[in-house]
């Protein structure tokens, strides 16, 4: 017989957390859906800029690519749906 460690599994909370999955609208824009649920916009500057907002148009400030804004929005995002559930 072998005994085998367990392996680590998700926690409730973690499952809890929806991820923001990003959809090019159009050249240069970007909407956010977590959960089915509208989770808010990147939008590219004609000056190259990232402009991010969240799922109620409130601006979340620019970045110089699309994968910062996509972190900084993802942070955001998970420090304000850890507010609603508090």
């Amino acid at each position: 017989m072998t005994i085998a460690a367990p392996r680590p599994t998700e926690s409730s909370t973690d499952r809890a957390r929806p991820t923001v999955v990003w959809t090019p609208i159009q050249a240069g824009l970007w909407v956010g859906n977590a959960a089915g649920e509208f989770a808010g916009m990147i939008e590219r500057s004609s000056a190259g800029e990232f402009f991010i907002t969240d799922h109620r148009a409130k601006p979340l400030g620019t970045c110089s690519t699309l994968d910062e804004a996509q972190a900084r929005h993802n942070r955001q995002f998970l420090l304000t749906n850890a507010e609603r559930r508090d």
